[in-house]
């Protein structure tokens, strides 16, 4: 097991700070005087919280009534991003509870006839006259508002510069300018916090101790702000068990980290529906529950798609190319199949590429499910009902809480993290493994430095090795699920072999003692039994059309060579020169032997 790196003291003390936070007042004084209302523009007026328009009189003593547009509406700032593009206005108003809104309104909603941005102020309560005019000149009062206050916005959550953008709260330094999330919804209501950070603490984390798949799924919600920091490649796990076992619960244990069961996505959706949801969670933990929900026919493109961090490419309505979404994150996943199995519905097979991106986890293999420690409950069905009500009421401030320390000890925490994944693959990682062991290594080795950092900053209540010892243990179910530390496309070119030589064997093969006695359908080739072991000659074409089929025939063949399946012939080549029953001259052929049958290594 691993020596976990101790932290110092204090990181803190290696972060310089502002003398008597002067600095820190004077920066909060500048922004607020940033805001500072600027002129409504010509006509418009306030009257009684209600935005007005007052016409041009042709009767100075007999002036027409003002025309009411809507409640009251205030442009707090103009908007725009780091490259002076995705222009828009800072709206605020209260609805009719006195409830304060906030919305960065992209100025792009403005074009046409302005449906899509009512419908938003209507949905969060502001009151818009019914007359065409009221809605024409709401339009022209935004689009004309020059408010003095300047804001840069991002378009996407997670990192901007020192600060971490959240739709409700910015964590960080902003340097100069105010920075704000700016979206063409307003709507954001998976990113809640309820409860305070010692209710969550003693009720959902206490309860993850000694369960290994909880610590780990909450350790990945910590884990997905520190890829962008540590240039990490996006990637997913995903919790594979039968139904009933609490896979639902531990994503929902996940979840709250970040926000409310409405954090929680599902896999029933569109290619394009997934990446906007991917998008809307940059830099922060991506939930999709029940795999078997989504088209088997899509599942490994979208699997590809999340993973690589970026959406399709797509041109506007000129043929010119659109900016694509993009996006870090890390995917946590349920089902109860594998992608590899799920693909399979659909007549696909998985690439080792895809299940490198998607790590596939079998997380049902103790008594009650996925849990060990039911913490004194009488049963999972008990101890599950009880978390998933916790996580329901206690969330959202976990990562808060950890993305403030993580600005301030922001290099300290960096460097502590980087030394910690190098000393974890080291460790997990047996002799000899395949790249692709060390790749899906570090992403096991960055979630426990996740959870061990979080423990570390007072937030989960945990021992200190907990979150280690959850990766560790989880990272090992993997490999084993695997197969092996070998290449990925070894053990699914052997996988396959044996699969076609199980279902084919009987029906497709000749008998070598008797082949005019037996009619064979779709012939691939001869079998035959010698002392007891049965061998198989396939012919060429058969073996490159359905034995190899979607692989490179060549690798193949030495695959099975390398592992006992397939003779060579006199000259180290894959094929053999063979007197085949019936035939007038020898006839080249893959000859395989009886190990093709054989329980896998």
């Amino acid at each position: 097991m691993i020596n976990l790196i101790t932290a110092p003291q204090s990181i803190q003390e290696e972060i310089p700070q502002d003398d008597d936070g002067v600095l820190a007042t004077q920066r909060a004084q500048e922004l607020e005087n940033a805001f500072k209302d600027g002129q409504l523009p010509q006509g418009f007026q306030i009257i009684n919280d209600n935005l007005m328009y007052q016409t041009e009189a042709k009767d100075e003593d007999d002036p027409p009534p003002p025309i009411y547009i809507a409640s009251r509406l205030d442009v707090k700032a103009c908007t725009r991003d780091d490259s002076n593009c995705n222009h828009g206005r800072l709206l605020e108003f209260r609805d009719v509870d006195n409830f304060l809104h906030t919305w960065a309104m992209p100025c792009a909603l403005l074009a046409g006839d302005g449906t899509a941005y009512r419908e938003e102020l209507l949905s969060m309560g502001l009151q818009i006259g019914p007359s065409q005019k009221a809605r024409q000149l709401l339009t022209i009062y935004i689009q004309s508002s020059k408010p003095n206050a300047r804001v840069r916005c991002v378009t996407r959550t997670g990192w901007h510069k020192h600060c971490f953008v959240l739709p409700d709260q910015i964590i960080g330094h902003q340097e100069k300018e105010k920075v704000i999330l700016q979206s063409s919804s307003p709507n954001f209501p998976d990113y809640a916090i309820s409860g305070t950070p010692e209710e969550w603490k003693k009720n959902v984390a206490s309860l993850c101790v000694g369960n290994k798949c909880l610590v780990f799924s909450v350790s990945v919600a910590f884990a997905s702000p520190l890829l962008d920091l540590l240039g990490i490649e996006n990637g997913g796990f995903h919790l594979r068990g039968a139904s009933s076992t609490g896979k639902s619960t531990t994503i929902f244990v996940a979840a709250s980290v970040w926000g409310s069961r409405d954090y929680v996505e599902r896999w029933r959706a569109t290619i394009n529906g997934i990446e906007a949801v991917a998008a809307a969670h940059n830099d922060t933990l991506l939930c999709l529950d029940e795999l078997s929900q989504v088209d088997p026919d899509k599942a490994g493109e979208i699997a590809y798609m999340l993973a690589n961090g970026a959406g399709k490419a797509r041109a506007d309505r000129n043929g010119a190319s659109k900016k694509k979404a993009k996006w870090n994150l890390l995917l946590l996943s349920t089902g109860e199949l594998s992608l590899a199995d799920h693909m399979s519905e659909a007549g696909k097979r998985t690439k080792a590429g895809q299940e490198v991106r998607m790590v596939d986890i079998p997380v049902d293999n103790h008594i009650y499910g996925v849990f060990e420690n039911l913490h004194g409950y009488p049963d999972g069905a008990s101890f599950s009902k009880a978390l998933t009500k916790a996580c329901h009421t206690y969330y959202g401030d976990p990562a808060r809480l950890f993305l403030k320390r993580l600005v301030d000890e922001r290099d300290a925490a960096v460097a502590l993290i980087e030394k910690f994944i190098n000393d974890f693959i080291k460790a997990v990682v047996p002799p000899g493994a395949d790249g692709q062991v060390c790749r899906v290594a570090k992403r096991f080795a960055l979630v426990a430095a996740a959870g061990e950092l979080a423990t570390y900053f007072g937030i989960t209540g945990w021992n200190q090795k907990d979150a280690l010892n959850a990766a560790h243990g989880c990272f090992l179910e993997w490999l084993t699920s695997r197969g092996g530390i070998g290449p990925q496309e070894e053990n699914v070119i052997l996988s396959n072999v044996r699969r076609f030589f199980e279902q084919n064997g009987e029906s497709q093969f000749t008998p070598w003692e008797a082949p005019q006695e037996h009619k064979t359908i779709k012939r691939a080739g001869f079998r035959r039994l010698d002392c007891g072991e049965v061998e198989f000659f396939v012919f060429p074409e058969t073996f490159k059309s359905e034995i190899a089929k979607g692989f490179d025939p060549k690798l193949v063949a030495r695959i099975c060579v390398k592992h006992g399946l397939l003779r060579e012939g006199s000259k180290g080549e894959s094929t053999r020169s063979e007197q085949l029953p019936g035939m007038s001259k020898k006839t080249r052929c893959y000859r395989f032997t009886s190990k093709v049958l054989g329980d896998e290594e």
